[in-house]
């Protein structure tokens, strides 16, 4: 390996893509070879695997991952200099299904380029070095000066506009070449990740440590506003879901307020309040009599336009039959006049409300677009973070879906997204889940694949001192329970 990535490092993960042979990996995920995992070779920041790296020869002239790097930090490493001749095997030892021809696209090769180790080592040795435009000779892969080719008969020097499209088209052709003679048979997928254990963990079950957190609400509103709030439900269920949904985390209890609960109560008062307003119409306006036998219309009509508001509102579960938690419980019409009434009594709460990441309006729908959600998953910000009285819990949706791309066709993939292998670290407040893909396949499939990193790194800041967590991955979410200041000391004396 003659590139390194220094310490100057960002971690913006711009070079990881553009690495031909998925050599560059994520600090703390391992990385594979041959079918043959092995541990990560920096822990904070991007590293390059010596035994993968190239240096891009025979793919392009230039080393892909210096092109992309914005503080340049992906450099030469000169206490490790390679041949052009060692990297052209390497590349034909990783890349068996290639050809990769003698004169394939190099940095050694490219004009005004740096020049081949072999060569500069020929020069220290005391041998006459060639010219690096071919004119005194040409260098052999083992630093020896052969003869130089007798000059041609004299032809016109050809254009550089003309010239110029050619050569930048050498690593588009081997680039192509390579998607062409990609393997039909890719082999068994990654199976299921096996239980993980980090440090800092604690070394109970899941259910135990979740069974210790005190899900008692950190504050609850006095019991005047309490019965307040309670009292208008009715009214206030007209108000949408999410501002609904910051009431009752800053009521603090649903015993005060629940969303759900006003949401019901909300549907019973319009049975009422509907044929109420369109008699009071049929009465006032039309002039009917109020005992009249065209006023039971006029009830009849409310009811029914209530009815159908309310299997609206609650369509996903009447005519998806979703659960109630799954549940979006919306407002009616008039719900919008009181939704700035509802958010300033939200705030006037003061509580901190779980924190939620995902994607505010999902968009277009249909096959010619992808699920946002699920895109977002593979960007791994899809997450929700609950506090409580003793301890935070965060969930993480994973990726679960394979994003489509020409590859996946190829290879016949199935929908589902595997495993993704993950490491998490607990310090200084912060939560750190670095998240990547499994195998070969799978890695190659993102770099083909519109929005699908390999890898992501989610943080998620505390603002209380955390001593230790316990962790669980089931269908594809990721449970973490971080244990608040002394609690988690008790929970490793337990």
């Amino acid at each position: 390996m003659a590139t390194t990535i220094t310490s100057e490092c960002i971690n913006c993960g711009a070079c990881e893509p553009e690495c031909p042979n998925t050599a560059i990996y994520a600090g703390a995920v391992g990385w594979d070879l041959n079918g043959e995992s092995h541990p990560a070779i920096a822990q904070d920041i991007y590293y390059i695997v010596p035994s993968k790296c190239t240096e891009c020869v025979g793919f392009h002239d230039h080393e892909a991952c210096a092109a992309v790097c914005p503080v340049d930090c992906c450099i030469p490493d000169p206490a490790n200099l390679e041949t052009e001749g060692v990297l052209l095997a390497r590349a034909r030892e990783l890349h068996p299904e290639t050809t990769f021809p003698d004169d394939a696209p190099s940095r050694f090769r490219k004009e005004g380029g740096a020049e081949a180790p072999a060569a500069t080592a020929g020069k220290e040795a005391g041998a006459e070095a060639p010219a690096s435009n071919g004119k005194a000779g040409v260098a052999t892969a083992s630093g020896v000066a052969a003869p130089a080719p007798k000059p041609a008969a004299a032809a016109p020097a050809p254009k550089p506009a003309a010239s110029a499209p050619t050569a930048a088209a050498a690593p588009v052709a081997a680039a192509g070449l390579a998607m062409m003679n990609l393997p039909k048979d890719i082999g068994a997928l990654p199976g299921p990740v096996e239980e993980k254990h980090f440090p800092g963990e604690i070394e109970t079950d899941f259910d135990t440590v979740l069974a210790s957190v005190d899900a008692t609400p950190l504050r609850t509103a006095p019991l005047a506003m309490r019965i307040v709030f309670r009292l208008l439900e009715p009214i206030l269920g007209a108000m949408p879901d999410s501002v609904k949904a910051e009431l009752e985390a800053a009521v603090g209890t649903t015993s005060g307020f629940s969303r759900v609960r006003s949401t019901a109560l909300n549907m019973i008062l319009n049975l009422i309040l509907y044929p109420v307003l369109l008699t009071a119409f049929g009465v006032l306006v039309r002039g009917d009599g109020l005992y009249s036998q065209s006023t039971g219309g006029w009830i009849m009509l409310g009811i029914l336009i209530a009815m159908g508001e309310s299997a609206w509102r609650l369509r996903e579960g009447i005519f998806h039959a979703k659960p109630a938690s799954e549940l979006i419980y919306r407002g009616c019409w008039y719900g919008l006049a009181l939704a700035p009434l509802g958010g300033m009594l939200a705030r006037a709460g003061g509580r901190t409300r779980p924190t939620e990441r995902k994607v505010a309006f999902d968009g277009f729908e249909g096959t010619m677009h992808e699920d946002k959600t699920e895109r977002d998953r593979r960007y791994g910000t899809v997450y929700t973070v609950g506090e409580y009285a003793n301890a935070y819990l965060v969930r993480l949706e994973m990726p679960r879906k394979l994003p489509p791309s020409s590859l996946k066709r190829l290879w016949n993939l199935p929908d589902e997204m595997p495993d993704y292998d993950y490491n998490i670290v607990l310090g200084d407040a912060v939560l750190s889940i670095n998240a990547s893909v499994r195998g070969e396949t799978i890695r190659r499939l993102s770099y083909v694949s519109s929005s699908f990193p390999a890898d992501f790194t989610t943080r998620i800041e505390f603002g209380k001192p955390v001593t230790a967590f316990k962790h669980r991955m089931r269908d594809k979410m990721l449970e973490v329970i971080v244990i608040k200041g002394e609690a988690g000391q008790l929970q490793h004396a337990a």
